[in-house]
């Protein structure tokens, strides 16, 4: 029951950033050419999507707290809902074609990125353990 509720809070905290993260999306497509003029109904969708997907989003960082779960499958879990979230979203609103050749894309960047930030991650940690360790010494 606390994870859920840490599940919850987590998302709702975050849940705020969805129209935000709509509004980047339109001005990015706006400075891509691409024709942004949107109606209700779009505008309603796009913020609505963006907020659930910002709630999943946040919501799944708690499996990083699970110390039973084993750090490969935890990112596999992270980037595996992350990767749908995205997805859907991104079909729902029209922002990548519903074609085979453009998820095949979207899917390869996607995986590029997340492995790029992981390799961040991972060089900037062992740095860190490295000063510390020698720091020890």
């Amino acid at each position: 029951m606390r994870k859920i509720k840490d599940f919850c809070f987590r998302g709702l905290i975050s849940m705020g950033f969805g129209p935000i993260v709509y509004g980047l999306v339109m001005f990015i497509l706006y400075l891509c050419g691409v024709d942004t003029l949107s109606n209700g109904l779009v505008i309603f969708k796009g913020i609505i999507s963006t907020s659930i997907m910002a709630f999943l989003i946040a919501g799944v960082s708690i499996i990083w707290t699970k110390e039973s779960i084993h750090l490969g499958l935890k990112i596999g879990i992270h980037c595996l809902i992350l990767y749908i979230s995205y997805l859907v979203v991104y079909l729902l609103n029209d922002w990548v074609s519903k074609d085979f050749k453009t998820i095949g894309v979207f899917t390869i960047v996607f995986v590029l990125g997340y492995a790029l930030i992981w390799l961040f991650i991972y060089i900037t940690e062992k740095q860190k353990a490295k000063r510390l360790n020698s720091q020890i010494r």
